[in-house]
Protein backbone atom coordinates (compact mmCIF):
# COMPACT_ATOMS: atom_id res chain seq x y z
CA UNK A 1 0.00 0.00 0.00
CA UNK A 2 1.63 3.38 -1.09
CA UNK A 3 1.68 5.74 1.49
CA UNK A 4 1.22 8.46 -1.00
CA UNK A 5 -2.26 10.26 -1.53
CA UNK A 6 -3.55 13.49 -4.04
CA UNK A 7 -5.89 15.64 -2.44
CA UNK A 8 -6.92 19.10 -4.44
CA UNK A 9 -4.11 19.46 -6.57
CA UNK A 10 -1.46 18.40 -3.73
CA UNK A 11 0.64 15.37 -3.17
CA UNK A 12 0.90 14.12 0.12
CA UNK A 13 3.01 11.61 1.71
CA UNK A 14 1.38 10.18 4.73
CA UNK A 15 -0.16 13.59 6.34
CA UNK A 16 2.51 16.02 5.16
CA UNK A 17 2.63 17.63 1.29
CA UNK A 18 5.11 16.56 -0.67
CA UNK A 19 6.63 17.80 -3.87
CA UNK A 20 5.25 15.74 -6.90
CA UNK A 21 7.36 13.84 -9.25
CA UNK A 22 7.12 11.79 -12.34
CA UNK A 23 9.15 8.83 -13.03
CA UNK A 24 10.47 8.32 -16.42
CA UNK A 25 12.43 5.52 -15.71
CA UNK A 26 12.98 2.23 -13.61
CA UNK A 27 16.25 1.02 -13.36
CA UNK A 28 16.40 -1.58 -10.90
CA UNK A 29 14.30 -2.26 -7.13
CA UNK A 30 13.85 0.51 -5.37
CA UNK A 31 15.78 2.89 -8.14
CA UNK A 32 14.40 5.25 -10.66
CA UNK A 33 14.98 8.14 -12.56
CA UNK A 34 12.29 11.36 -11.51
CA UNK A 35 11.34 14.40 -13.13
CA UNK A 36 10.29 17.29 -10.58
CA UNK A 37 8.92 20.38 -10.96
CA UNK A 38 10.79 23.93 -9.79
CA UNK A 39 9.77 24.49 -6.41
CA UNK A 40 10.67 26.83 -3.59
CA UNK A 41 12.50 25.90 -0.20
CA UNK A 42 13.74 27.44 2.88
CA UNK A 43 17.56 26.57 3.52
CA UNK A 44 20.48 26.75 6.01
CA UNK A 45 24.16 25.40 6.66
CA UNK A 46 23.28 25.45 10.34
CA UNK A 47 26.38 25.88 12.65
CA UNK A 48 26.65 22.73 14.60
CA UNK A 49 25.36 18.95 14.09
CA UNK A 50 21.83 19.81 14.44
CA UNK A 51 22.02 23.32 13.73
CA UNK A 52 20.32 23.65 9.93
CA UNK A 53 17.89 21.50 11.54
CA UNK A 54 16.30 23.74 14.37
CA UNK A 55 16.98 26.69 12.31
CA UNK A 56 14.53 25.71 9.44
CA UNK A 57 11.87 24.46 12.02
CA UNK A 58 12.62 27.70 13.83
CA UNK A 59 11.36 29.47 10.47
CA UNK A 60 8.21 27.28 10.00
CA UNK A 61 6.86 27.96 13.76
CA UNK A 62 6.51 31.16 12.77
CA UNK A 63 10.57 32.65 13.05
CA UNK A 64 10.27 34.48 10.22
CA UNK A 65 9.16 38.29 8.99
CA UNK A 66 6.07 37.65 9.01
CA UNK A 67 5.98 35.45 12.01
CA UNK A 68 3.79 33.20 10.37
CA UNK A 69 3.63 29.62 11.11
CA UNK A 70 4.54 26.89 8.14
CA UNK A 71 2.70 23.55 7.62
CA UNK A 72 6.09 20.83 7.77
CA UNK A 73 6.28 19.15 4.48
CA UNK A 74 8.42 16.28 3.09
CA UNK A 75 10.78 15.22 2.03
CA UNK A 76 13.63 17.46 3.82
CA UNK A 77 17.03 17.44 1.24
CA UNK A 78 20.44 17.18 3.23
CA UNK A 79 23.07 17.95 1.07
CA UNK A 80 22.04 19.96 -2.17
CA UNK A 81 25.01 22.33 -2.41
CA UNK A 82 24.01 23.44 -6.26
CA UNK A 83 20.76 25.01 -4.73
CA UNK A 84 23.05 27.80 -2.68
CA UNK A 85 23.34 30.41 -5.95
CA UNK A 86 19.74 30.37 -6.33
CA UNK A 87 19.37 32.59 -2.93
CA UNK A 88 16.72 34.88 -2.92
CA UNK A 89 18.03 38.42 -2.11
CA UNK A 90 16.18 39.49 0.91
CA UNK A 91 13.38 37.64 1.09
CA UNK A 92 10.85 19.99 6.31
CA UNK A 93 13.57 14.84 11.16
CA UNK A 94 16.68 14.30 9.69
CA UNK A 95 20.44 13.20 10.91
CA UNK A 96 22.57 16.27 9.30
CA UNK A 97 26.77 17.34 9.77
CA UNK A 98 27.50 20.51 9.91
CA UNK A 99 28.89 20.49 6.84
CA UNK A 100 25.48 19.70 4.78
CA UNK A 101 22.98 22.25 3.49
CA UNK A 102 19.34 21.22 4.30
CA UNK A 103 16.37 22.26 3.05
CA UNK A 104 12.38 22.64 4.11
CA UNK A 105 10.47 22.34 0.82
CA UNK A 106 7.67 24.93 1.28
CA UNK A 107 3.80 24.05 0.74
CA UNK A 108 2.47 24.65 -2.42
CA UNK A 109 0.42 28.19 -1.94
CA UNK A 110 3.61 29.64 -1.64
CA UNK A 111 5.68 31.60 -4.49
CA UNK A 112 8.97 34.07 -4.22
CA UNK A 113 6.32 36.95 -3.69
CA UNK A 114 4.38 35.87 -0.58
CA UNK A 115 6.50 33.16 0.93
CA UNK A 116 7.30 34.63 4.71
CA UNK A 117 10.78 36.09 4.55
CA UNK A 118 13.14 34.40 6.91
CA UNK A 119 14.12 36.85 9.85
CA UNK A 120 17.54 34.60 10.67
CA UNK A 121 20.71 35.62 8.90
CA UNK A 122 21.45 32.00 7.81
CA UNK A 123 18.32 31.04 6.50
CA UNK A 124 17.58 31.93 2.90
CA UNK A 125 14.54 31.26 0.72
CA UNK A 126 15.41 29.22 -2.62
CA UNK A 127 14.45 28.19 -5.61
CA UNK A 128 15.12 24.96 -6.95
CA UNK A 129 14.81 24.86 -10.33
CA UNK A 130 13.01 21.89 -12.32
CA UNK A 131 15.76 19.05 -12.36
CA UNK A 132 15.95 15.33 -13.38
CA UNK A 133 16.96 12.87 -10.32
CA UNK A 134 17.97 9.05 -10.10
CA UNK A 135 17.06 8.13 -6.95
CA UNK A 136 17.03 4.78 -4.63
CA UNK A 137 14.92 4.21 -2.09
CA UNK A 138 15.44 2.23 1.64
CA UNK A 139 14.15 2.17 5.27
CA UNK A 140 15.76 1.23 8.04
CA UNK A 141 18.35 2.99 10.55
CA UNK A 142 19.97 5.80 8.74
CA UNK A 143 23.43 6.98 8.78
CA UNK A 144 26.68 8.53 6.58
CA UNK A 145 27.78 5.28 5.95
CA UNK A 146 24.42 3.10 4.87
CA UNK A 147 23.83 7.15 2.81
CA UNK A 148 27.37 6.20 1.29
CA UNK A 149 27.09 2.71 0.75
CA UNK A 150 23.38 3.84 -1.45
CA UNK A 151 24.72 6.62 -2.84
CA UNK A 152 27.33 4.06 -4.14
CA UNK A 153 24.65 1.51 -5.55
CA UNK A 154 22.99 4.69 -7.24
CA UNK A 155 26.45 5.42 -8.77
CA UNK A 156 27.20 2.46 -10.56
CA UNK A 157 23.51 1.47 -11.91
CA UNK A 158 23.57 4.90 -13.45
CA UNK A 159 26.80 4.15 -15.37
CA UNK A 160 25.73 0.36 -15.68
CA UNK A 161 22.88 1.93 -17.45
CA UNK A 162 24.56 4.70 -19.43
CA UNK A 163 23.42 7.85 -17.56
CA UNK A 164 25.54 11.02 -17.67
CA UNK A 165 25.48 12.26 -14.11
CA UNK A 166 24.96 15.93 -13.57
CA UNK A 167 25.71 16.72 -10.01
CA UNK A 168 26.62 14.79 -6.17
CA UNK A 169 24.54 12.94 -3.98
CA UNK A 170 22.23 14.28 -1.91
CA UNK A 171 19.37 13.13 0.86
CA UNK A 172 15.75 13.21 1.22
CA UNK A 173 14.01 11.92 4.60
CA UNK A 174 10.33 11.89 4.47
CA UNK A 175 9.92 10.85 8.14
CA UNK A 176 9.99 12.40 11.65
CA UNK A 177 12.88 11.59 14.08
CA UNK A 178 10.15 9.60 16.21
CA UNK A 179 8.82 7.21 13.98
CA UNK A 180 10.10 3.44 14.13
CA UNK A 181 12.73 2.66 12.10
CA UNK A 182 11.89 0.19 9.56
CA UNK A 183 8.87 2.70 8.85
CA UNK A 184 11.25 5.69 7.68
CA UNK A 185 11.06 6.34 3.78
CA UNK A 186 15.00 7.51 2.29
CA UNK A 187 16.10 8.26 -0.66
CA UNK A 188 19.60 9.10 -1.72
CA UNK A 189 19.15 11.17 -5.23
CA UNK A 190 21.75 12.40 -7.84
CA UNK A 191 20.82 14.84 -10.57
CA UNK A 192 21.43 12.82 -13.73
CA UNK A 193 21.31 14.14 -18.02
Amino acid sequence: MSSFSARADKTYYKDSETITYKTIDSLAEEIEVREYPASLAVMSKGNSDNGAFRLLFNYISGENKARSEIAMTSPVEVGNEQVASAKIAMTSPVEVTSKNTMMFFLPSQYNVDNAPVPSHPAVSLVEVPARKVAVIRYSGFNNDDKRQAYAETLLRTLKEQGYDIAGKPSYLGYDSPFTLPWNKRHEVIIPVK
